[in-house]
């Protein structure tokens, strides 16, 4: 197995771990390889997946906003380019997603509390996981900004 045969493989597993599909992550380590836009045919035949598989992780992923699809005049296939996607964007959201969910757990808890305190008090440990996750993650992305920053004063 080539490198970089490797590499799109163990994106599909990285995908896989976090409950998303394997074929997407290893569509996402295709478009990291490829570094242009590619046609579901040409998506289908480097995977050795069907075209509906290429089309439908296509789409999530375009839908999630990490794909692009874009056309061309007289051309009726769909092209998807990866959308460059910078390092605080992504933490940015993942703060954000932390924060949502915390945000969730902490309005059970608050309902729980006069069913069963005990079950609200475990359930509190997850809020408070989550709550410190988004705010690690906030600072993270304060930090990632400031240093961008620096960067371009520098220039």
């Amino acid at each position: 197995m080539s490198a970089t045969t490797r590499f799109i493989e163990e994106m599909g597993l990285i995908a896989q771990e976090r409950g998303e599909s394997r074929i997407s992550g290893r569509l996402i380590g295709l478009m990291v390889v490829e570094g242009q836009e590619l046609n579901l045919v040409q998506i289908s035949e480097k995977l050795s997946i069907s075209r509906a598989s290429a089309s439908t992780n296509a789409r999530d992923l375009a839908r999630k906003g990490i794909l692009k699809l874009r056309t061309h005049a007289g051309d009726r296939q769909d092209y998807y380019q990866l959308v460059s996607l910078s390092e605080i964007d992504v933490v940015g959201d993942l703060a954000a997603q932390f924060e949502r969910q915390a945000q969730t757990i902490k309005n059970c808890v608050e309902d729980m509390q006069a069913e069963d305190a005990e079950a609200a008090r475990r359930a509190a440990v997850v809020q408070s996981f989550l709550a410190q996750s988004a705010e690690i993650l906030t600072h993270w992305v304060t930090t990632l900004r400031a240093a961008d920053e620096h960067k371009k004063d520098e220039k």
